[in-house]
């Protein structure tokens, strides 16, 4: 299905009136996304912040959506990239998780932990997939070396439609 889009910000406008701050981590800034997912019963809701530069994801859960910390999200576009034979260093930042290190280890791939920062971690030689806790991904580093939530958003959908044939969600 088409993905549906929040009416009152497919506009741009830089006074950012539906939000009170337009990052993706702040409390509120996706409920008119989760409103509408919730209208027309949505897999997931994703949600950039107005530079494109971090991804927000929420999920349906029994108690209703719930957003996924930068971690989480992190965990689970790694854990997609490995199954798709990913090569190179996985890499995050000291205030991130350690799970991405035992990832790593677990399929024999290098890691590297860095200082806070995409400027840091855009750095790591052979970078094959970086993130921060803060909603920022590298998932294609050869294309872009930053972090960029357009091909993380790009990832999410294919990670979700591809769980979704498989009958899970």
């Amino acid at each position: 299905a088409a993905p549906y889009v929040v009416a009152e910000q497919a506009a741009p406008d830089p006074d950012f009136p539906t939000v009170a701050f337009p990052n993706p981590e702040e409390p509120g800034a996706i409920d008119l996304s989760v409103a509408v997912a919730d209208e027309h019963t949505a897999d997931l809701v994703i949600a950039n912040d107005p530079d494109a530069d971090r991804c927000a994801v929420a999920i349906p859960t029994p108690n209703g959506w719930r957003t996924l910390r930068g971690d989480e999200v992190g965990w689970l576009l790694a854990h997609h990239l490995i199954g798709k034979g990913l090569k190179g260093t996985l890499a995050t930042t000291l205030v991130s998780s350690s799970l991405l290190s035992k990832m790593a280890a677990a399929h024999g791939l290098p890691y590297v932990e860095t200082l806070t920062g995409f400027k840091w971690l855009s750095r790591v030689d052979r970078l094959g997939f970086g993130y921060e806790e803060a909603l920022g991904y590298c998932v294609d580093p050869h294309q872009v070396a930053d972090k960029d939530g357009i091909t993380a958003a790009l990832l999410v959908a294919e990670l979700a439609a591809r769980v979704k044939t498989e009958g899970r969600t």
